[in-house]
């Protein structure tokens, strides 16, 4: 029983002489997964003697639109078949019974092993054992199918946690097996095969009961790609090949197939209160790095200052830390810095401080004067400071004072200026008293080498016992 392709405009010609029938497809809607082809009268005014409603005879002639597949079936079996995916294969046929099966259509190898027995199901002569029907198959994307899911594990790859995920969307479903698909799904071809109603209905409820499972796994394996979850709608190719994947067992006998999915995933309350946390405490580690950098800045802004060949004060001056100027800058670190530790103006007590002015300022907190020191005190061994030659504790001499240090290292009892650690002249080690700096990482020597900055402004190095000379 084969199909003949007619050619166009036959059924008005030659052709209509010899057809006992004319059908069609009536009412293929948007919903509409399969619906019986519908008869129409002999336009030549012949009477129909061979067959009944919705039942197709030897020479009957049927129209096949694009993206439609047309079947023969008998006793619910695929006889024969039309697969218009493009114009060169959409347009009119005539049944033949006393010819083999056509097997028309593109796209044919995708579904060949559901064919592989359509041979068997013909008697000797080719002739149908019982009634013929002709069937439509819908093959255009189904879309606008809701769906939803919660409680799904899903691990954030922006803030790496692990979050409850809930979706809701949509997702697009075609037929690719369309022999499948009737041969497996459709019972009762009476009445179209909608998604809305009946048992098109309940066919579309058991897709989404095969999908929902499978969506905390799919999740999970596009977490690996460091997705943010509200970033996963951007996926929703990828999200569609992998349920594909996991949904093959179940849908290829049903002859359909996930052709996109479009999710909007949320959290729980709970993950909100994680996510919430997260922030707060990621926007803290922002400011504390801020604040970490500018007091870097400043220090070696300081130090540069302090070797202004016109003077430290001239340098700071030029910096804006003179007068009025120091306290704006001083007020501006304590309001963005206040609250936060180690940050420059922090002050842990939480009380505004008084600048210069007297006007209180965000954090900042004003240096207090110290006390004049007498240039001529000295401290004992035993702890008491002094002002005179012997301590006025336990009587013990004021130590001589060390060689003094020159800009250009420190100097011996015999006169000569050294930078290493022996005199070059007399061989006389260094005095304890009299250390030099240097840096141990990129080498750079303070203009006083007895009294190094605390930072070297060269690469931000600590100076400390690790530069001592």
């Amino acid at each position: 029983m084969g199909l003949i392709k007619a050619a166009i405009g036959a059924v008005g010609g030659k052709l209509g002489d010899e057809w006992t029938e004319y059908f069609r497809c009536d009412g293929m809607g948007q919903k509409t997964f399969c619906i019986a082809g519908t008869k129409v009268s002999n336009v030549r005014g012949g009477s129909n003697s061979k067959g009944t409603e919705s039942y197709i005879s030897n020479g009957s002639v049927f129209d096949v639109a694009i993206n439609q597949a047309a079947l023969l079936v008998e006793d619910g079996k695929v006889h024969d078949l039309v697969v218009a995916t493009d114009n060169d294969l959409a347009g009119q046929y005539r049944y033949d019974s006393s010819v083999a099966p056509s097997l028309l259509g593109g796209g044919l190898k995708d579904f060949i092993p559901s064919l592989k027995d359509i041979g068997s199901r013909f008697t000797a002569g080719g002739m149908a054992k019982h009634t013929m029907r002709l069937v439509y198959i819908n093959l255009r994307p189904m879309v606008g199918n809701k769906i939803g899911f919660g409680n799904v594990p899903f691990r954030d790859g922006e803030m790496n946690l692990s979050l409850n995920a809930q979706g809701h969307g949509e997702f697009e479903l075609k037929i690719v097996d369309p022999v499948a698909f009737y041969e497996n799904n459709i019972h009762d071809i009476s009445q179209p095969f909608v998604s809305d109603s009946g048992e098109g209905a309940a066919f579309m409820s058991q897709l989404k009961t095969d999908m929902k499972p499978k969506f905390g796994i799919c999740i999970s394996e596009l977490s690996k790609k460091q997705i943010p979850y509200d970033q996963i709608i951007a996926y929703a190719d990828d999200l569609a090949d992998i349920m594909n994947q996991k949904l093959t067992d179940k849908w290829t006998d049903k002859g359909v197939q996930l052709k996109s999915l479009s999710v909007e995933l949320n959290v729980d309350e709970e993950s909100k209160k994680k996510i919430a946390q997260f922030q707060e405490a990621d926007a803290a580690n922002r400011y504390g790095r801020l604040g970490a950098m500018d007091a870097m800045s400043v220090n070696r802004a300081r130090e540069a200052a302090a070797s202004n060949t016109a003077g430290a004060f001239t340098g700071f001056m030029g910096m804006g830390f003179g007068g009025n100027s120091f306290n704006q800058n001083a007020q501006m670190a304590g309001g963005l810095y206040g609250n936060q530790g180690g940050a420059p103006g922090y002050n842990p007590g939480g009380v505004p401080q008084q600048p210069m002015g007297g006007a209180p300022m965000g954090g900042f907190q004003q240096p207090q004067q110290q006390p004049a020191q007498d240039p001529n005190a000295w401290v004992c061994e035993c702890g008491t400071q002094n002002t005179g030659k012997f301590c006025q504790n336990c009587g013990k001499p004021q130590p001589a004072p060390a060689p003094a240090a020159s800009a250009d290292g420190w100097t011996c009892v015999c006169g000569t200026v050294n930078q290493g650690k022996f005199c070059q002249n007399c061989g006389q080690p260094k005095p304890a008293g009299a250390p030099l700096y240097k840096c141990d990482k990129c080498g750079w020597t303070p203009a006083d080498p007895t009294n190094p900055p605390k930072f070297c402004p060269q690469c931000g190095d600590v100076f400390d016992d690790k530069d001592k000379q």
